[in-house]
């Protein structure tokens, strides 16, 4: 891992390799050649000021594929948008042998990607008005499903497929094993239910007049008074002040220290005191090394500094941290975010899916990481390029 320097032309170099015929990115390459939901609406946020056609075949593609019907093998679900779609490859066969419900086809296992799109949508539409009456029906779609299908109380919640037919996790914490896994359906990951603040908030200010829109408007409002009155007290317990990851169906709190509140800040979800309880989280040496944000404290029972989601280094979830803190005014903090990313990205010469950094704040050969990394990654690069130009 010898010290390269990175020129601009290298990200955009990783941007043209994982584009695909039709302009949208795959996921990451060389074992994630499709296009997921989730990673490419938030590769398209990132690189909306670099070229914002990819955010709008994006949109068409996600758009084309959004849930019609109840399915209870795929979760497709009216208004619902993707998970994933496959194209065929020697890696998806490969995968399928080892993971059954892949060789279904496109599936909804999700919970994230419909807020998400909304957001994304909302950002388009208002750099660009032409594009309002081309997709206000799938936009109104969306909003309907997180209000009647994600919405389970006051959050947004999935609820577990049978063993083997689909993921346990449906955030995009898809492996962070059994901190997740132990928590009962219906499960609410806390960075989802600001992503639905966000985009219930945004998307609401493109409701028309007409009765049905209206009524959906008043229903918003309602929610996001819930949303934002509530999250904080229901996520943390008398124990301590720092926000679980998660809360089960019979009401337990996984308490485990995870990035994930960080996923909170960007849409102003929160008060500027928990606000700033967060940051200062984050911000401890357990969770914060000199190449980025861990997605889980190294004083965790479940920290392991090879695995997944559980210790190592994201570059998007340090992004969508940063992006919160830039857009609610924490401009220093942004900044120390933004410097440790790049300058793991001159120890490595790019970032990577994940990177994995030990106790000493040494980073892990890719190699010896529990999981080998995809690079180059589509968040990961939309990463980079970000914080190179912010």
């Amino acid at each position: 891992m010898a010290m390269k320097r990175r020129k601009t032309e290298d990200i955009y170099g990783e941007i043209k390799e994982l584009k695909s015929d039709a302009g949208w990115l795959y996921a990451g390459l060389p074992k994630f050649r499709s296009l997921f939901g989730r990673d490419s609406i938030i590769s398209s946020l990132q690189l909306l000021d670099f070229d914002d056609s990819i955010a709008i075949e994006t949109l068409k593609i996600l758009s084309e594929t959004q849930g019609i019907v109840n399915d209870r093998k795929t979760f497709e679900e009216p208004g619902k948008i993707i998970h994933e779609i496959h194209e065929q490859s020697e890696d998806l066969n490969f995968r399928q042998k080892e993971v059954e419900w892949l060789a279904r086809g496109r599936n909804y296992f999700s919970i994230d990607s419909t807020p998400l799109y909304v957001i994304l949508l909302v950002e388009e539409m208002k750099r660009r008005k032409e594009l309002i009456p081309i997709f206000k029906e799938s936009l109104l779609g969306a909003m309907r499903w997180i209000i009647d299908y994600g919405l389970i109380g006051k959050y947004i919640s999935y609820n577990k497929p049978p063993d083997g037919s689909g993921p346990q996790s449906m955030s995009w914490r898809d492996g962070i094993g059994d901190v997740l896994n132990r928590v009962t359906s219906p499960v609410s990951v806390i960075g989802v239910q600001s992503y639905t603040y966000e985009a219930l908030s945004e998307g609401s200010r493109f409701m028309g007049g007409t009765d049905p829109e209206q009524n959906l408007t008043y229903r918003i409002k309602g929610i996001l008074s819930a949303l934002k009155g509530h999250i904080y007290d229901d996520f943390t317990d008398e124990d301590g002040d720092f926000p679980g990851i998660a809360i089960g169906g019979d009401g337990v709190l996984s308490k485990s220290i995870t990035s994930e509140p960080g996923h909170l800040i960007f849409s102003g979800i929160l008060d500027r005191e928990h606000e700033k309880i967060i940051i200062d989280r984050l911000f401890e040496e357990d969770m914060l090394t000199q190449y980025g944000i861990r997605t889980m404290s190294n004083k965790d029972p479940y920290f392991d500094q090879k695995a997944y989601q559980r210790g190592s280094i994201w570059p998007n979830d340090n992004w969508i941290i940063a992006y919160g803190l830039m857009k609610r005014g924490y401009k220093n903090e942004f900044t120390d975010i933004r410097n440790r990313m790049l300058e793991c990205s001159e120890k490595m010469g790019g970032l990577q899916e994940f990177i994995g950094v030990d106790r000493d704040g040494n980073i892990i050969n890719p190699d010896r990481m529990r999981i080998r990394p995809c690079y180059p990654q589509a968040w990961a690069t939309g990463s980079e390029y970000y914080f190179r130009t912010h």
